[in-house]
């Protein structure tokens, strides 16, 4: 009782404790968000890495292509579309690897798409032109030195569960039989989604679908797809995968 009386003197004091708590908060969430930009910053370099190994592997493979026509040169073999799938590790901790260009795999995999793509851009290259060859789609501007990407689907359950969708510079998703990627699911508009390839990320817009688009349970109009993230368009759950 005595001390409410004497509330005026401790006030300025506790505005001042409340003002120091607030500077340190902001200092607090500018530094996570240094943190969190330079984690960024370190992930891309180390995906632009991955990106250039990846490339070397498929160019020294399709680059038997380029003896073609020469005078005692053994025919030509492009690398295999469906190579073995290796398991590697100890138990619950064990990945699955394409036994051929050595990417490791989703476990829900069943064969490399890295190399079934390469198969086929040595099938349809010219013999007796220098194959040179290049794991990614351009992007939807297409412009000279463009950041180009790789990018695909699986769904996850239902009729079509484990099925490669490659992902094209735009790429329309429902259950109209004009869509890029026709999926099978009574939940799904016909024109639902939209995954389109701008400034070198993969963004996936909704299309005014009834049910809705989520990537990972969340509700979304737009959003920037980042590796393993779950997509639901209606009740069909995938999952996306990218270089």
């Amino acid at each position: 009782m005595f001390l409410r009386y004497l509330d005026f003197i401790f006030a300025p004091f506790r505005a001042m404790r409340n003002k120091v708590t607030s500077v340190k908060n902001i200092q607090g969430n500018i530094k996570m968000d240094v943190l969190r930009a330079k984690s960024l910053k370190a992930r891309g370099k180390d995906a632009m890495g991955q990106v250039g190994a990846f490339n070397d592997k498929l160019n020294q493979a399709g680059g038997q292509m380029q003896q073609a026509g020469q005078p005692g040169a053994a025919a030509p073999q492009g690398p295999n579309p469906n190579p073995p799938i290796v398991m590697r590790g100890f138990w619950i901790f064990a990945k699955k690897f394409c036994s051929q260009c050595e990417q490791q795999l989703d476990k829900t995999w069943d064969q490399c798409p890295f190399c079934q793509q390469i198969a086929a851009q040595v099938v349809a290259a010219p013999e007796k032109k220098a194959l040179k060859t290049q794991a990614f789609v351009m992007d939807a501007m297409g412009g000279p030195g463009s950041m180009q990407l790789l990018g695909w689907i699986i769904p996850l359950q239902g009729s079509q569960k484990g099925e490669l969708f490659t992902l094209s510079p735009i790429s329309s998703i429902g259950t109209d039989p004009k869509s890029t990627i026709v999926l099978n699911d009574k939940f799904m508009s016909s024109k639902h989604a939209e995954i389109k390839a701008e400034n070198g990320v993969w963004v996936l817009r909704d299309a005014g679908s009834t049910n809705g688009t989520y990537v990972n349970n969340k509700r979304v109009d737009r959003h920037e797809l980042v590796d393993n993230d779950f997509v639901k368009f209606g009740s069909a759950l995938l999952k996306f995968k990218s270089l």
